[in-house]
């Protein structure tokens, strides 16, 4: 079993991995700048299935600060952006909390092992001491925004999923719409939570 969630004091030894580890306010580089494509993964938008083609490695700006060893942080939003030329859009990052959904609804459906991602997380913030160090759990990911950004990143923002009914609702309509409803539902946090802030940037293009 490769795949793990975030329940529980989840620490693990893990290299820098993806981006060198420094002392900066930032994590990684930033867009590459000939357009390269370093890997893709699907998405959600609005009912179908599109590829996001990874531009160049994630950024995690702080602060805040963060004791992930990639400086990547949830549960609370980074202080500095990454340069852009347009408005930073929302990547929403659908994530279950406690069960395990079928591999063919996730799009990294490997704990700490997606393309162009960090490969661990703090969040502290929101699930407490011991798990500053937690691996980047499975999880799949959905846009309102379906314009063709090749340098613009993404910021994300995590929304917790706790049980397959509501996972398979979701996958089965691949739109945000379908997750507002869900939460607007569920004011107690039952089955989704509400969406949760994180420093972590993404770059890449949709199609």
């Amino acid at each position: 079993m490769h795949r793990r969630l975030f329940t529980g004091p989840l620490l693990v030894a893990v290299a820098c991995g993806l981006a060198a580890c420094g002392s900066d306010n930032t994590n990684a580089v930033g867009p590459v700048s000939n357009g390269g494509i370093l890997g893709s993964t699907p998405g959600w938008f609005d009912g179908d299935v599109v590829t996001f083609d990874y531009t160049a490695q994630f950024e995690c700006k702080n602060p805040p600060s963060a004791g992930s060893l990639s400086h990547c942080e949830l549960g609370d939003t980074a202080q500095s952006m990454p340069h852009a030329n347009t408005a930073i859009p929302v990547l929403y990052v659908m994530t279950p909390l406690g069960f395990m959904p079928p591999d063919s609804t996730l799009h990294c459906p490997t704990a700490g092992n997606c393309v162009t991602h960090p490969s661990d997380v703090d969040v502290s913030r929101v699930f407490g001491p011991g798990t500053e160090r937690n691996p980047l759990p499975p999880h799949s990911h959905i846009i309102i925004d379906p314009m063709n950004h090749m340098t613009t990143p993404w910021v994300l923002e995590v929304i917790g999923v706790k049980d397959l009914a509501t996972w398979n609702d979701i996958a089965a309509t691949e739109n945000l719409a379908e997750v507002r409803r869900l939460q607007l539902a569920d004011p107690g946090e039952q089955h989704i939570t509400g969406d949760i802030e994180t420093n972590i940037f993404l770059f890449f293009k949709v199609r």
